[in-house]
């Protein structure tokens, strides 16, 4: 970076010292972090923070947060980073940061790239290696970028510094969006610009280039290419830059931990300023310098993002009061820190934003705002024609339109099914449940293909009355008889875990009726969608139904009609379809001979 004022020079040293304070060797003998038994008890946990060496390390993060912000009554809610956090709450340190939530954004690094196997980056040829290393030139290949060319994208890697060029200009490469399942990436770059002290933009913006998982792709071109002919060059100035790909103002709210200031400056580019970052390793790609002020940040969804900013609960010597617990993210509270992410939202009232943002007063819901995060936000969910099964990746509106939050037995939440602390790839899906019994606690193992993740909470009542917790705990011993009471309300063989996944709960009640440009997200109405409304919506181009999209369409032909020329697609009018929805309704639908859906009334 071009300059080093006294405050980063400050946060340079007290980073360091921060860092190796919280570090020691435990009376096991094993580098490791403090340990706190009794979190649960106030006197227990105020007596560990009285440890040496969590008391040098809170005086350290005081000492910091002054020195950023200029006087002491500024460490009054203040973001500090999950490391502080994990120094105490010791079962989290292996755990969390091998989350999505934390891994989403990642500075690129070599070491953390193909060549490890710890980070997607790209690998074309299949070499082992990333792609940026083989200094990749789409110019000299045939590729998505072939109408680009001579101005094709170019990659390298310069001094540790990844580069994408396009043109006349070299654009290092800030971080890369990792979340995607399958490998998909995508990459976020600074702009050079004349206009600017560092001679870059503040911000990072979407590069024209993602990596899909097997191949290369373009993103959003038109936003860097006039034809074949780069939008920037030597002269490009802030006002320049097309704040469309401007990752400040798309996506930032959701992948960061607080938001200490987002402006648009007087020349008009949306700049996002996190709350810095005085705990991490070096090497740690999930740390960068977002804004190019010399200083890293607070990056992706870390501890706070959920139970509230940390400096007031570590600064009292862990007060549990200065800090949201499990018990404080209850529903419906619980629900929306989740939603206020997982949804298609866009700010409110102007839509500057795509997430849940007060963009009249700059104010960004968080959960210790004290209001309702509907305030916050407009639906921007493409939908289905039923009005319910949304098109977008991000389920949370679903779900609030779902029956689960006003269950007969009990209120439904994201975290019964989702664990927000779990390292588990897929959806972060629980692997137990822990139920309370008359004989104690009853630990459940869990998984959505073997049914045990619904049964864990749907057991004993409803039409599974006749299983009981116990039952699905020992699932290798009662798997015949909770087969026989699933069957029974499937009107199918039972075997979940195989290809076909005969009688699994979320093939049913949870269809892939949403995704990103393909149908990859399963539906959180928990509504089986009945073959009725394939054919009920055929002049909005029909939708979805539970039987066609998770078995009768490419895997069974029972009805002698082939197999979907187009499956998983956006358009459910075509004539197989219309075909397949007509047998299907035979069983579900009017008059249907497995489930009837005539109204009672007509019945």
């Amino acid at each position: 970076m071009k300059r080093l004022g006294i405050i980063t020079v400050l946060l340079l040293i007290v980073s360091v010292a921060t860092f190796a304070a919280a570090r020691f060797t435990t009376t096991s003998g094993d580098t490791g972090v403090v340990s706190m038994k009794g979190m649960e008890n106030p006197a227990q946990t105020r007596a560990a923070m009285n440890t040496p060496q969590v008391q040098k390390m809170v005086k350290r993060l005081q000492a910091f947060l002054v020195s950023t912000k200029g006087t002491k009554d500024a460490t009054e809610n203040a973001y500090v980073g999950s490391e502080y956090c994990m120094a105490c709450h010791t079962w989290s340190k292996n755990i969390l940061p091998s989350t999505k939530h934390f891994q989403f954004l990642r500075r690129p690094i070599a070491e953390w790239t193909m060549v490890s196997g710890k980070g997607v980056m790209g690998d074309a040829d299949g070499n082992g290696q990333d792609d940026f290393l083989d200094g990749l030139d789409f110019n000299t290949i045939s590729s998505a970028f072939d109408a680009y060319k001579p101005n094709a994208p170019i990659l390298s890697v310069e001094d540790g510094t990844y580069y994408i060029t396009i043109g006349d200009l070299k654009y290092p490469v800030v971080a890369t969006m990792a979340g995607y399942t399958g490998g998909a990436q995508r990459f976020m770059v600074r702009i050079p610009v004349t206009d600017s002290e560092t001679g870059y933009s503040k911000s990072i913006y979407f590069a024209p280039i993602s990596w899909g998982g097997t191949a290369w792709a373009t993103n959003s071109p038109t936003n860097w290419y006039a034809g074949s002919a780069p939008v920037y060059n030597v002269s490009t100035t802030i006002p320049d830059l097309n704040q469309a790909s401007n990752y400040s103002k798309t996506c930032i709210g959701c992948h960061s931990t607080g938001i200490r200031k987002l402006k648009q400056s007087a020349k008009g580019e949306w700049e996002f300023h996190g709350y810095p970052a005085s705990l991490y390793a070096p090497d740690d790609p999930m740390y960068f310098d977002y804004d190019g002020d010399g200083i890293y940040e607070l990056m992706n969804i870390g501890c706070e993002a959920c139970h509230g900013p940390g400096s007031r609960h570590i600064l009292g010597a862990g007060d549990p009061e200065e800090m949201l617990g499990a018990d404080d993210l209850v529903a419906p509270l619980g629900n929306e820190v989740c939603g206020r992410c997982h949804s298609s939202f866009s700010s409110v009232p102007n839509h500057t934003f795509s997430w849940s943002f007060d963009d009249a007063n700059m104010v960004n819901w968080t959960p210790v705002t004290g209001l309702p995060l509907t305030d916050f936000y407009d639906d921007t969910a493409a939908r289905w024609p039923d009005g319910k099964h949304s098109k977008s990746g991000r389920p949370y509106t679903d779900y609030i339109k779902s029956s689960k939050p006003t269950y007969a037995h009990h209120m439904v939440t994201c975290a019964e099914c989702h664990s927000p602390h779990s390292a588990r790839g897929e959806f972060q899906l629980r692997t137990s449940i822990t139920e309370s019994t008359d004989e104690g606690d009853l630990r459940i193992a869990t998984e959505p293909d073997n049914n045990t993740l619904c049964l864990a909470c749907h057991a004993t009542h409803g039409a599974f009355a006749d299983i009981t917790k116990e039952m699905v705990a020992d699932l290798e011993v009662n798997e015949e008889a909770i087969g026989k009471v699933i069957s029974e309300h499937s009107h199918h063989p039972y075997g979940p875990e195989r290809i076909m996944g005969l009688s699994r709960c979320t093939y049913c009640h949870m269809p892939t009726t949403a995704g990103h440009g393909t149908l990859t997200t399963p539906s959180h109405t928990f509504e089986c969608i009945s073959p009725e409304k394939t054919l009920m919506y055929q002049a909005e181009g029909g939708m979805p139904n539970s039987c066609a999209i998770s078995c009768h369409d490419q895997r069974v032909n029972i009805f002698g009609l082939g197999v979907d020329p187009n499956p998983n697609n956006a358009i459910w009018n075509e004539q197989f379809d219309v075909d397949n929805a007509t047998e299907l309704a035979k069983y579900y639908g009017l008059g249907g001979t497995w489930w009837d859906t005539t109204p009672a009334e007509e019945k």
